[in-house]
């Protein structure tokens, strides 16, 4: 699991759009300091995802479709279609090499922390994470 480019742009059109309900593309990316052209592409993702919709005309602009207080970190690495594993031992169908009946410690420590990791992730509503305070 990384946190990539898109993901953090992610996150900070969400808080965009969390602090001001309706921006246009442009002003997502001037408000938050990105190119105007990663924004778009990004606010594609994010529409495809369920999460923002967007408004057509001289009154348009991108809008989340729900509040934040429903979404979290979790959701957005979900939405991004990137897998949310420490190490590869925990994909699903993995059959380590070392242990392949499955009790290698290595892998059953991983897992462990893999279900903290998981269960923070959907912990704090994003919501909460862009309050300033």
């Amino acid at each position: 699991m990384l946190i990539t480019r898109e993901m953090d742009y992610a996150l900070r059109i969400l808080r965009a759009l969390e602090q001001e309900e309706q921006l246009s593309a442009a002003a997502i990316a001037q408000r938050e300091n990105m190119p105007k052209a990663v924004t778009l592409k990004v606010l594609k993702q994010l529409r495809a995802a369920g999460l923002v919709s967007s408004r057509r005309g001289s009154r348009g602009g991108y809008v989340l479709q729900q509040p934040c207080g429903g979404s979290y970190l979790y959701d957005i690495f979900s939405a991004f279609g990137e897998p949310i594993c420490i190490n590869r031992c925990q994909q699903p169908g993995y059959r380590c090499e070392n242990r392949p009946e499955g009790d290698c410690g290595l892998c059953r420590e991983l897992t462990r922390i893999q279900k903290v990791l998981e269960r923070e992730l959907r912990k704090t509503p994003l919501s909460e994470i862009f309050q300033d305070k």
